[in-house]
């Protein structure tokens, strides 16, 4: 069995571009930002990439996160439990259910995976982060990922792990301690990365000056930017950003954007 993955397409956010891309002409621009999870088919199981944003969000964010990011576009469909259950699956139909970062716009739906029996993956530092909270902040919901004080995950401890034949994670630190990206071997085409926001949006990667203005460690960014360019560059990768409807292509030294399909049915493999 190979490889494949296809995406969740799990609505929009509304915000404002600069806050992925603090670029001058971004200030002001409101972007409508997907929250998008990916399906992996593999030889060991069917992995989940991140879960998007909880149902009851808009009752449990911060005043200052909905203040930041507007939810009133996601509606009542757009969650990773009905988006599942409308292909035939649920949360017991996983064997890995892995985490970019546990931001609750990335972890919402973790919950639903309590007791599903999937084992759930996160970067050692992103666990010893959240565990050390005393309350939510920072886009960290602690009703997301509180059951994890019990149930203790399966960490990621060494760079390049690989999940499964063909499923490789990268520590990318920057965006949050333990932030990483999912490198996968597809038969047709290619490597396909999968950042969650060490890359938020291409804007950040076509003109690397163009920076977030949400990291934990702005310098350690920069350095995870450099690393995804460098696996890109050396695989010919398809780079997907966390929070961008478009790819990065990379043929023989060259760039181009595509769009990511996201079409119910579409898979890449």
């Amino acid at each position: 069995m190979s490889v494949t993955v296809r995406g969740v397409h799990l609505g929009h956010m509304k915000l404002d571009l600069s806050l992925l891309s603090n670029r001058p002409h971004n200030t002001g621009v409101a972007y409508d930002c997907p929250v998008i999870a990916y399906i992996i088919e593999s030889p060991e199981g069917r992995i989940l990439w991140e879960t998007g944003v909880a149902p009851d969000a808009p009752a449990e964010w911060l005043p200052e996160w909905l203040e930041a990011v507007n939810l009133d576009q996601l509606g009542t469909d757009a969650n990773i439990e009905r988006r599942l259950a409308a292909l035939g699956l649920g949360p017991e139909d996983f064997r890995y259910v892995v985490f970019g970062h546990l931001h609750t716009d990335h972890a919402g739906g973790l919950r639903l995976f309590e007791d599903a029996g999937a084992e759930i993956v996160v970067h050692e530092r992103e666990y010893a982060h959240v565990m050390g909270l005393r309350e939510s902040e920072n886009f960290f919901n602690q009703v997301d990922w509180a059951f994890l004080g019990d149930k203790k995950p399966t960490l990621v401890t060494d760079d390049g792990t690989e999940l499964a034949g063909g499923v490789r994670l990268h520590h990318l630190p920057g965006h949050t301690p333990g932030q990483m990206a999912m490198q996968l071997e597809l038969d047709t085409t290619g490597t396909v990365l999968l950042t969650s926001d060490a890359l938020y949006h291409n804007d950040n990667y076509v003109e690397s000056v163009a920076e977030p203005l949400i990291y934990w460690d702005v310098d350690l960014w920069r350095t995870s930017l450099e690393k995804i360019e460098k696996i890109a560059q050396e695989n010919d990768a398809l780079v997907f950003p966390g929070h961008d409807e478009t790819a990065i292509a990379h043929v023989d030294g060259t760039r181009e954007l595509q769009p990511i399909k996201l079409a119910r049915g579409y898979v890449y493999s």
